[in-house]
Parts: C-alpha cells; structure tokens; sequence
C-alpha cells in the first residue's frame, strides 16, 4: 500500500504543486483586491440609474470581508478552479493507466484492486484537500495583510463545504475515469456533467441538481455553522460513486 501510495504521489505532485500554487495566487490576489474597491468604484456614481441596479447585481459584495470572502473566493474563485483541479486530479487516475498501457502491469500484481484504487484515492484527494487548505490560508493571510481579517467560524465552515463539494467532484471523476478508457474523455465528460447539472440547477423545479448548493448558501455569512443537508448529501455521493469505482473496476478485464 505504501509503496503505491508513493507511486501515485511521484506521478501527480507537480499537477498538485501546480494546483496549489496557482489556488494560493488566486487567494491572496482576491482578497488584497478588497482594499482597492471597498470605497467603491471610481466613476460608478456618473452611471445613470437605470443601468445602476443591473451594475450592482454584476458587483461583488463589499458590505464586509465575510461577504466578499464568500462571493469572491469560496462561491466563485475556489468553486471554480477547485473544480477544475479536482478532475484533472481524478480524471486520469485509473484511465490514465489504461491509456498509456500500464494497466495490465499494475492491476496483475498480487496487491487487491481496491487497494490499488483506495491508495489512488487517499494521494490524490489529499493532495486536493492540502491546496483547499493552502490557498484559503492565503485568502485568510491575504486580508488580515490589508487588515481586514475575516471571521474564523465563517472561514472553517465555508471551508468544509468546500472541501465535501470538491470532493464530491472528485469522486465523480474517479467514478468516470473507471467508465471511459481516456483520461481527456474521463475529463470532458466529469466536467461536462457538473456544467450541465450546474445550469439545469439554476431553474427552480431542478434546483436539487444543482452540484454547486454543496458548497453552502450565502447563510454561512451571517450563520457560520455548517448546513447539514449539503455535508451530509456530499458525502453520501461520494460514497456511493466511489463504491460504484470499485465494484466496476473489480470486474473489468486489462
């Protein structure tokens, strides 16, 4: 186990240094971006009030760090590129064996398939978990830089919806790289699905699909506990597909 751990650790720690760093970036960058537009922008007031209310639907929320922090970096920003990272990350993890011919090598030593798969999942998933962590440390340091620190139960709790909605995504695209022998096909149709469900989600009656309701409402603003439905869905998701990976990948031939 240890050693397919290191395995996988070797192959996958510059998309994982990448994605850190590239996460960590953006954090900080988002939050120092406060201070330049918390008085509000130059020139707004000189537009004509007709088009004022569609301009400040467009604007972030400026009210306070917590506001911003949760429109900017943790529904937007981390929401976004996480989303990327994590199925770049899991997208080729069993695909990407089968794509370049290594699998029947790996799959035909004497160590279960589950291992195999559970040592894929522990690296690749931490290593999705350490940039959330990084990177929203980042944020953190970005505004207590500019002296606008934001609340710390808001910060752990939006925290942790983001990292079960992440990896929730992951499991997905664990669960697509079992199903579809390429890697950049495994990737396309993971994110696909998460687009697709993100947009039918908008619409009222399909609201429940809605992938990104994991990372939790704007009530973590004012209410910094963790909402129940969202953590206790994305872990049952999560869950299931990886079950599915494993029961799949069992009776797969390479």
């Amino acid at each position: 186990m240890k050693a397919l751990m290191w395995k996988e650790l070797r192959e996958n720690r510059m998309k994982m240094i990448i994605g850190c760093v590239l996460l960590s970036v953006i954090g900080v960058a988002v939050s120092i971006a406060y201070r330049f537009f918390e008085g509000g922008i130059p020139g707004i007031g000189q537009i004509p009030p007709e088009y004022m209310d569609l301009i400040k639907k467009l604007l972030p929320d400026f009210s306070n760090v917590n506001a911003y922090l949760y429109s900017q970096w943790f529904s937007k920003n981390l929401q976004q590129v996480g989303a990327i990272l994590a199925v770049v990350l899991l997208g080729s993890a069993v695909a990407g064996e089968r794509e370049l011919h290594t699998a029947i090598f790996l799959f035909s030593r004497p160590v279960s398939r589950g291992m195999i798969l559970a040592s894929k999942v522990i690296v690749l998933f931490g290593g999705l978990v350490l940039a959330v962590l990084v990177s929203t440390g980042g944020a953190v340091l970005g505004a207590a830089i500019i002296g606008k620190a934001p609340q710390p139960g808001f910060v752990l709790t939006a925290t942790l919806h983001s990292v079960v909605a992440l990896l929730t995504f992951a499991s997905l695209a664990t669960l697509l790289s079992v199903l579809v022998p390429d890697r950049v096909k495994a990737m396309l149709f993971s994110g696909g699905i998460i687009i697709v469900l993100s947009v039918a989600g908008q619409f009222k009656p399909l609201r429940w699909l809605n992938p990104l309701a994991l990372f939790g409402s704007s009530a973590l603003i004012q209410h910094p506990a963790p909402q129940f439905v969202p953590i206790v869905v994305g872990v049952i998701l999560s869950a299931c597909m990886l079950w599915v990976s494993y029961r799949v990948l069992q009776r797969q031939e390479f």
